[in-house]
């Protein structure tokens, strides 16, 4: 494995790790307002690793890996904001 693809396949782990934290924090309603904290920790780390993965791009990188991990970066965000409007209807 070349260099490069290593450093996507990394952002792809970290993505994805990101990305099932967030979508773990999805709870019931009435639990919206104790989740609060470790979502707006979460939409940080996954902006940071957006902002990074656009940085640290390769030019040797495969573009599925970077792609997926665009995608599971974004989707994270999504849920993180998502638990955070509804946090702050139901609060």
């Amino acid at each position: 494995m070349r260099n490069s693809q290593a450093i996507t396949l990394l952002f792809l782990a970290l993505a994805l790790v990101l990305f099932f934290f967030s979508l773990s924090l999805l709870p019931a309603a009435e639990l919206y307002c104790q989740f609060k904290r470790p979502a707006i920790g979460l939409l940080l780390l996954e902006f940071l690793l957006l902002a990074s993965q656009f940085r640290f791009r390769a030019e040797g990188a495969n573009r599925a890996l970077t792609i997926a991990t665009f995608v599971f970066a974004v989707l994270g965000i999504c849920f993180n904001i998502i638990l955070l409007i509804a946090a702050k209807a139901k609060c």
